[in-house]
């Protein structure tokens, strides 16, 4: 079966086609404009693009995610990518001098499969690490800002550093995804 991914970011995109692979689901790379809100939970925005979507495809789904950190309620949330892309390491890093570093990504994915919706909440807890901001000036550009500082629960390590299939365990994608997958296999009218 095929459903269609409307995405701008391809790590995304390849992280759950090889993930729904798995379920025996083909995913389609789709790149529609979106307008993406700026306030609101991850599954309410991820819902906002799913009816900017729905009619140019069938079996579709989008998805939205954040950063959250313990210190800030909500924050940088829905902003994350916003926030590192106007504070960066360096800003990340004062905004959490003698603060809580306990963290969360939390990712919501939206989808309609034969007519149907659902929205999907993966997460992964765990801390910012302490990082040298000056030392991580080559993970400006990368597809996954907060890897590089962020330490899963139960690691040691940043996500970054994480080899393949010990990412794909944390992924609050991944949860989402599996939790789709099930759904859409109990939904398929075919």
């Amino acid at each position: 079966m095929e459903l269609t991914f409307v995405t701008s970011n391809r790590a995304k995109w390849l992280e759950a086609k090889e993930i729904l692979g798995a379920w025996g689901i083909d995913l389609k790379l789709g790149k529609y404009p979106m307008w993406e809100p700026d306030h609101g939970s991850v599954d309410e925005i991820a819902n906002e693009k799913l009816k900017q979507v729905i009619e140019l495809e069938e079996n579709v789904m989008v998805d939205d995610a954040g950063i959250f950190f313990e210190a800030y309620p909500m924050f940088p949330g829905v902003l994350s990518k916003r926030v590192f892309q106007l504070l960066g390491y360096k800003g990340i890093q004062k905004l959490l001098v003698n603060e809580s570093r306990k963290a969360w990504f939390e990712g919501a994915i939206a989808v309609s499969f034969q007519g149907q919706q659902n929205t999907f909440i993966g997460r992964t807890v765990g801390t910012i690490g302490h990082f040298d901001p000056d030392l991580l000036s080559d993970f400006l550009d990368h597809p996954y800002p907060y890897d590089p500082i962020f330490i899963p629960e139960g690691k040691e390590t940043v996500l970054e550093e994480l080899d393949h299939e010990q990412k794909l365990a944390c992924s609050y994608r991944r949860k989402a995804l599996v939790q789709m997958a099930e759904w859409i296999l109990r939904s398929d009218k075919r």
